[in-house]
């Protein structure tokens, strides 16, 4: 599946919406659209990977990346994460730093 990436704003919300396989050719595509989120300085800035099924450890990166030049007082949101795309995140310590909303496997495809 293709990659897809967009960005919205909702007064201090940010989200960005990731659909499909993140691989190494797509990272800067994603550097570009958190780049252009941490200058939005969101208080909360939400990653939604519902429809996200392959994330590359670069892509990881970026998002550590992100919560490193947010103000103090914003906070990552993951949204929607697969039970694999949650372990990687874990793997990488994210989890400490970032709220992990874990996806409904019953919900999928309904």
């Amino acid at each position: 599946m293709a990659f897809d990436i967009s960005l919205g704003i909702n007064g201090s919300t940010t989200v960005v919406r990731l659909e499909g396989e993140l691989n190494d050719r797509e990272v800067q595509s994603l550097r570009r659209v958190v780049d252009q989120a941490v200058t939005q300085g969101p208080r909360r800035l939400v990653v939604d990977v519902h429809a996200l099924d392959a994330l590359v450890p670069a892509g990881l990166r970026c998002l550590a990346f992100a919560q490193q030049h947010l103000p103090a007082t914003s906070h990552i949101v993951i949204e929607g994460a697969s039970p694999v795309l949650r372990d990687r995140f874990r793997l990488a310590g994210l989890d400490r730093s970032m709220t992990i909303v874990v996806r409904d496997e019953q919900l999928v495809g309904v």
